[in-house]
């Protein structure tokens, strides 16, 4: 289906003259910004889905100069939440990367000399309810070289669901969901058991409704995120090391290109537009209204249990990098056995057992999970690790501690454990990280995969905690994905078996602006980060969703050697460019400033 929305196609075409050469994106201060009329007329084509961006915490400022609708009291107490922001038409949960315009009085950056201004949170919002309000809203603002970002529920650590000036497409009302166990799948002689959901839903709800049909998804672990932008990136979860990310299971999908076009993307048309948003970057090529995907049977049970390393008091701290190591250097097995899970690793300051020099520790937590098995076979897995993660230190400087399993009767009670409380957001951090395999980890010594984890977990201000995530997401799934299921995604997943990120990077909130301590931070990261993951994987990438957004070498870490041909049809969808993320496909060319909002050309 191709439906055209003609007449703002034809403003598009009008004004590529006016628009198409300027350095800046449309903005309030340059003479083609539209005027009231202009967006009151865009409001009206959308059966008034138009809305303005509006800071929640604009009611905590004297006279509500923003005109929130909610008390201060109830923005204050959910500040922090991820279901509060994803709720609301323009919030997002990190508000640094909105400039840290208007926050709340609890929030880092709140300063009661500083104005509530809307900074780098949209102009205006599309309620969207419809894929027909999207193509409109979409050409209108492809006519005008307006910036349009995508917003599902802004649970985003790379800041692509905001930006100023920018018309904002929030997809929450999106919700549909539907099964179908007999979808024929074009230029198949064959039927899929699938899902078909709308992009405004969550993981939550459609894990939900899946199971309720005795069939479940490949879905992250936090039930608030929303599938648009997750899939966008890839996507990994709890299933991914059994059948891959969850942009591997994308069989069809329902597009609004910039030009106001609905296109449907699957084996027979817009075969491109479907390789690319499988994994080619979120919010990139345009807005997917509806997702095709693959379903599951839901596992019997889920088997459960902690596998944990702790330095003894007077430890040696040599000891606890060792036994990180050799964990590390297990995991592919384990991965390839069927477990899967993840960690944290954290490091502090410690005083040696043998000096009285202030050296480093790492504390390590892991929770295992094995599908359709028994607790027998999950500690028979585990024991030996344990056993050998204890060796270098005679069980004396380290602690090496397997928890009794449990036995989950379904599979939605695992979400319960890896969410014990509700899902928060706000924090002020810039991660690094790594998809590794046994290349960089069995194929090199056991010293000098040590000496990367002590390089890659240094702190930024001397004495600070730093951690290692760990997660198991790769292996078997991945890379047994077919052929023609496989998208714009990065190849390093195929290869990988552990998706690793590392902290360390400290963000300044006093006495500077968010873009500069931003940049202060990103380069902190890529000289004490970046080089030594360079240094360790240089063929590998990183998971897009979870990544430094200012990694100088975004190209070849998020997309590898897809991103030549992922920039072709980034070109032929968004000629214009209206459609930026940081670090997405063709943000090379343009610089997005934080502080005047402006979006301009380099």
């Amino acid at each position: 289906m191709r439906s055209l929305i003609t007449h703002f196609v034809l403003l598009a075409s009008l004004a590529a003259n006016a628009h198409g050469s300027a350095l800046c994106k449309n903005h309030p201060s340059s003479p083609h910004w539209p005027t009231e009329s202009d967006w009151q007329s865009l409001n009206q084509s959308t059966q008034g889905a138009l809305l303005a961006g509006v800071a929640p915490a604009s009611s905590c400022y004297d006279g509500n100069p923003l005109g929130s609708d909610l008390d201060c009291d109830t923005v204050q107490e959910n500040w922090f939440l991820s279901q509060f922001h994803a709720e609301q038409p323009a919030s997002i949960g990190y508000s640094y990367w909105a400039n840290s315009s208007c926050v709340a009085p609890n929030d880092y950056a709140y300063d009661d000399q500083k104005p509530c201004q809307l900074g780098g949170l949209p102009q205006y919002v599309l309620n969207a309810t419809d894929a027909t309000q999207v193509a409109t809203a979409m050409a209108w603002a492809n006519s005008r070289d307006i910036r349009v970002v995508i917003k599902g529920t802004g649970h985003d650590l790379n800041g692509r669901s905001s930006g100023a000036y920018a018309l904002s497409i929030w997809t929450h009302h999106l919700q549909r969901i539907e099964f179908d166990p007999h979808w024929i799948r074009p230029a198949f002689n064959s039927t899929e058991n699938v899902a078909i959901a709308q992009t405004g839903n969550t993981w939550g709800r459609l894990l939900k409704a899946a199971s309720d049909v005795n069939r479940t998804v490949v879905s992250g672990q936090d039930g608030t995120v929303g599938l648009g932008g997750f899939i966008g990136g890839g996507g990994h979860g709890p299933l991914s090391s059994l059948y891959g990310l969850s942009a591997d299971q994308i069989l069809q999908a329902t597009i609004v290109t910039t030009d106001g076009s609905i296109l449907v993307a699957n084996d027979e048309q817009n075969q491109d537009l479907l390789w690319a948003i499988r994994g080619g970057g979120p919010g990139s090529y345009g807005l997917v209204i509806e997702y095709v995907m693959r379903t599951f049977p839901l596992p019997s049970n889920v088997v459960v249990g902690n596998l944990s390393l702790s330095t003894q008091e007077n430890g040696t701290q040599e000891a606890s990098w060792d036994g990180l190591t050799t964990l590390m250097r297990a995991l592919p097995d384990l991965t390839d056995s069927g477990l899967t899970g993840f960690g944290i690793g954290t490091v502090s300051q410690s005083k040696s057992s043998n000096t009285s020099a202030v050296g480093r520790q790492v504390d390590v937590s892991m929770l295992f999970y094995l599908f359709n098995s028994t607790t027998a076979e999950w500690t028979s897995l585990l024991s030996p690790l344990q056993q050998q993660m204890a060796a270098f230190s005679n069980n004396q400087s380290v602690q090496v501690t397997l928890s009794e399993p449990d036995i989950l009767p379904q599979y939605l009670d695992l979400f319960d454990v890896l969410n014990p409380t509700a899902s928060s957001c706000g924090d002020i951090s810039l991660s690094s990280s790594r998809l590794l395999g046994r290349r960089e980890l069995n194929d090199i010594s056991h010293d000098t995969v040590k000496d990367y984890h002590k390089r890659l977990t240094t702190a930024q201000i001397e004495g600070k905690t730093a951690r290692l995530v760990i997660g198991l997401q790769g292996g078997k799934g991945p890379r047994n994905v077919e052929d023609n299921m496989r998208g714009g995604l990065t190849p390093a997943w195929r290869d990988a078996y552990l998706h690793v990120l590392v902290t360390g990077s400290s963000i300044e909130t006093e006495g500077t602006n968010p873009r500069s301590a931003l940049q202060a931070a990103a380069d902190w990261t890529n000289a004490h980060k970046e080089t030594v993951w360079a240094e360790w994987a240089p063929d590998s990438g990183s998971y897009i969703n979870e990544a430094n957004p200012s990694n100088p070498n975004f190209q070849h870490d998020f997309y590898g050697d897809h991103y030549s041909r992922l920039l072709s049809i980034k070109e032929k969808y968004d000629p214009q460019s209206i459609l930026y993320v940081q670090a997405g496909v063709g943000s090379q060319d343009w610089d997005y400033n934080l502080q005047d909002g402006k979006l301009c050309r380099k």
